[in-house]
């Protein structure tokens, strides 16, 4: 009898009654969404080959990871197939990252990763290769990890786990507060940032001129069908050497002056001298942060300037 009650307690999901409840709940998210920062910042930095503080938070904790850890550990941790929990571990994890994907953006105006370009995609906030990694991950907390979490918050005085639970609740949510506080602007310079490439795109098409022999110039799709920088800067450097074409032809004179269009680049410094330093810290923990809506605005203006250009040529 006693290695079987001793069997079913190293199993249980969750701490006995000698340690405080809430106080073991809140050090076993804690300390989860600490092992989150860890490996999300490691998978981060070592592809960049420089440290990436990878989180929203300065310090070093990812509350996704804690909380996607303690929902595994609570639904999942009493299930016997491994398979079972890695089916519903991905779907779980999944649906986490969705909801905060959604949310993150609804506050800030800010699409903070993007999956759109990954196969099998969901509105690129979740894809299927992160369901096959969290999967897998959720078997490894619930195999793995909790067992070892559950001995080492065990073996913690009550007292102690206590203040340890009350001293890092603050430090965390005071964290938060100052996070916030610090990119309270953000989600106007997003839509700023929005706002002024959409302008200067439309400036790009508006500067296109009517004239037949611009058909000439061949391979505008493949203009098109480059990335935002290279529509601006190529489609500007073409527009340029046609109308000095145009401009020498016989009976030809008069073409309105084409706009300077500033560059990515400029705009992108500007963009970041109106940045806060926790928003300029977030910007370089998500390099790939993007206004909300940008890919749909960016196709709305390549079909746009695809249409003029296929008027040219007509």
């Amino acid at each position: 009898d006693e290695p079987a009650s001793r069997r079913e307690t190293e199993s249980a999901p969750m701490p006995s009654a000698a340690a405080p409840a809430l106080a073991a709940l809140w050090t076993m998210f804690f300390l989860y969404s600490v092992c989150g920062w860890v490996i999300e910042s490691t998978y981060c930095s070592i592809p960049a080959r420089r440290f990436v503080n990878r989180g929203f938070l300065n310090g070093p904790y990812i509350p996704i990871y804690g909380t996607g850890s303690m929902i595994a550990v609570l639904l999942l941790g009493k299930l016997k197939g491994t398979l079972t929990i890695f089916v519903l571990g991905g779907l779980l994890s999944c649906a986490l990252e969705y909801v905060t994907s959604y949310g993150m953006e609804r506050l800030y105006h800010a699409r903070w990763w993007d999956y759109s370009d990954k196969p099998l995609n969901l509105n690129g906030r979740v894809w299927a290769g992160g369901f096959v990694e969290f999967g897998m991950g959720i078997v490894a907390v619930v195999r793995v990890a909790q067992p070892v979490m559950l001995t080492l918050v065990r073996s913690v005085a009550p007292l102690t786990l206590v203040l340890f639970a009350l001293v890092s609740a603050v430090v965390f949510f005071t964290d938060l507060v100052v996070t916030h506080v610090g990119v309270a602007g953000l989600k106007s310079k997003m839509d700023g940032l929005r706002t002024e490439t959409g302008r200067r795109l439309a400036r790009l098409r508006e500067s296109l001129p009517a004239r037949p022999e611009l058909a000439s110039i061949t391979n505008w799709d493949g203009v098109i069908n480059l990335s935002l920088r290279a529509q601006l800067e190529a489609t500007t450097r073409r527009v340029r050497e046609a109308r000095r074409a145009v401009s020498a032809l016989p009976g030809v004179s008069g073409l309105p002056t084409l706009p300077q269009l500033p560059t990515l680049d400029e705009m992108a410094k500007g963009f970041s001298a109106t940045l806060s330093s926790q928003e300029r810290r977030l910007m370089r923990a998500f390099p790939n942060m993007r206004p909300t809506n940008w890919r749909r605005a960016l196709e709305e203006h390549r079909s746009s300037l695809q249409e003029a250009l296929h008027g040219v040529r007509r």
